[in-house]
């Protein structure tokens, strides 16, 4: 009877981690997903920095203004940026197979990676300040 009474302890111990991982494992693809939508945002804020950056370069170089290399600097970070993002979302497997462990370590994962990307964008984006306001 003990035996049978420890077999079922173990059981639903393991019946509940397993849920309790399942929920962690969702909890953490819905935080990716907020993470992603704020960083495809910041991500636009990125591109349109980008695309002044060029004009006023374009601006400087006609003037021969010697700040030029600083502005192409602020440019090519933003560029890294954007590469990355694209990176990151072109790698990034929603329907990852693989045990709950490795479901979990691999979102875990995903989630640091675009929290990091996301520093990313938000660098470039003040490295070119100066040159936007």
């Amino acid at each position: 009877m003990i035996k049978i009474k420890n077999i079922l302890i173990v059981g639903l111990v393991l019946i509940f981690a397993s849920c309790q991982q399942q929920n962690n494992e969702e909890a953490i693809k819905e935080t990716i997903d907020r993470l992603h939508n704020e960083a495809m945002a910041v991500n636009e804020k990125a591109n349109k920095t980008k695309f002044k950056l060029d004009s006023l370069l374009e601006q400087k170089r006609m003037k021969q203004e010697a700040d030029t290399l600083e502005i192409n600097k602020a440019i090519v970070q933003l560029n890294l940026a954007d590469e990355k993002m694209m990176d990151w979302m072109h790698n990034f497997q929603l329907d990852f197979k693989g045990s709950k462990a490795e479901a979990l370590k691999y979102f875990t994962d995903q989630l640091d990676s675009v929290k990091k990307v996301q520093l990313q964008l938000e660098d470039a984006i003040k490295q070119a300040k100066p040159f936007t306001n």
